[in-house]
């Protein structure tokens, strides 16, 4: 049974060939290889020409029509040269030598299955996680990235069957594929994958992803993008992900729980500063309203302004520090930071005390003296601090203001639903 791997490749022509050799040093060799440049302006093309020549198969595209656009292309070849199986790979992907082979016989020996994905690891810190399935959460309108920093250990399954796996390391029967259609490519980037995967399932395929197929993806979790595209997709294609597919009934609470969510992003960016990311925020929800998908115009994606130098800083320059929740995770991000600060096991004055939440705007206990900006930096799950008076200042307005914000948005969101679904509110 004939495998065919397809990367999309957009300016990343040298990470690009560490992932081709990392399949080339594969156990598993009854395999070919289909590389779809989407109109890279790098030295993409000559680079992957000068190492593989006829090795692969290199397409390139006048345009980019995002990593959905060009995954699509490379499915279709290897659909067209007679490959019964596709593994789509990201630019930033290396293979273990055993994983396609774990894979194809999984896939293989059970029929019932449209979709494997790979257990991915953080390659910079092989020890932990970066994702092992998604989850698709219709109760509070989001996916969930399963495992995601955790520490492997016993305690996680070797199969896991969810909603969804990640474009950038999954395997797919032809079979199915003919039967559901190929990746939806209107969300340009962000959302591709798990809109795929969740049609797969809807037809009747199960999604697992499998531990033994094992992977490592070289993306560092501090890295910021130079630009607001990130951001802008990810908020505008989750917005039209739950549009369409949520059930009638539910679509009130998910508008709330939505605009919520992007509300809070909105305000994030605005107490860090970072006002060209508020305004992604709402241009890519005024976007989602009024329908417009496939590739942003350029005056939509702006330069990434948040720079979060003040974590980077404020870890910097601390001798100690003690966190009151453990956190592997956190502890590894902050000595690649500063790898000579010391965590101590127990609080001590005029040590910085890190204390964990969900985010920062839900912190409601202000009624102790607010010298804690000195001994208390309160972290949350995207690494935002709060560490001023002036932080607590506009937490305390928060709420007052997401009302106003409610008001004023939900009934667009309702009405567009409304409008595409035929759904009466």
């Amino acid at each position: 049974m004939s495998l065919g791997i397809v990367i999309s490749n957009h300016n990343m022509g040298h990470k690009t060939v560490e992932c081709i050799t990392s399949v080339f040093h594969s156990d598993f060799k009854d395999l070919r290889i289909f590389v779809v440049d989407m109109a890279s302006s790098d030295d993409s093309v000559s680079v992957l020409n000068a190492q593989f020549q006829d090795r692969i198969t290199l397409a390139r595209c006048p345009d980019d029509l995002g990593s959905c656009g060009g995954l699509n292309i490379g499915i279709r070849q290897a659909m067209d040269a007679g490959c019964d199986y596709i593994c789509c790979l990201g630019e930033s992907i290396t293979l273990d030598p055993a994983a396609l082979g774990n894979m194809m016989r999984f896939m293989q020996t059970n029929p019932n299955v449209g979709i494997v994905g790979a257990k991915v690891y953080h390659k910079h810190m092989p020890h932990y996680i970066q994702q092992f399935g998604i989850s698709v959460d219709f109760k509070n309108f989001r996916a969930h990235t399963l495992y995601a920093d955790h520490v492997d250990d016993d305690t996680i399954p070797n199969i896991v069957y969810c909603d969804a796996v990640s474009a950038c390391a999954m395997l797919v029967s032809t079979d199915a594929i003919r039967k559901v259609g190929l990746m939806p490519e209107d969300n340009f980037l962000y959302w591709d994958d798990t809109e795929w995967s969740f049609n797969m399932k809807q037809a009747g395929y199960e999604i697992v992803a499998l531990a033994e197929a094992k992977m490592y993806h070289s993306a560092n979790p501090m890295r910021r993008c130079d630009n607001t595209k990130v951001n802008y997709y990810l908020t505008r294609n989750c917005l039209n992900f739950f549009m369409k597919y949520t059930r009638p009934e539910k679509c009130m609470k998910m508008s709330i729980v939505l605009l919520r969510s992007i509300f809070e992003s909105f305000y994030l960016h605005r107490m860090g500063q970072a006002h060209n990311m508020a305004q992604s925020d709402l241009t890519a929800l005024n976007d989602a309203i009024y329908g417009l998908r496939g590739m942003a115009s350029p005056s939509r994606i702006l330069e990434n302004d948040e720079n979060g130098l003040g974590f980077v800083n404020f870890f910097e320059e601390q001798e100690a520090v003690y966190m009151e929740d453990n956190d592997p995770f956190l502890e590894q991000v902050i000595r690649q930071i500063n790898p000579n600060i010391l965590f101590l096991q127990l609080p001590k004055p005029n040590v910085t005390t890190i204390v964990r939440c969900q985010s920062i705007l839900g912190i409601k206990d202000f009624h102790y003296k607010l010298d804690f900006s000195e001994n208390i930096v309160y972290i949350d799950k995207n690494y935002r601090m709060l560490a001023t008076r002036e932080d607590a200042a506009l937490v305390k307005n928060y709420e007052a203001s997401l009302q106003l914000f409610l008001y004023a948005m939900q009934p667009a969101i309702l009405r567009r639903i409304s409008e595409t679904r035929g759904i009466e509110f």
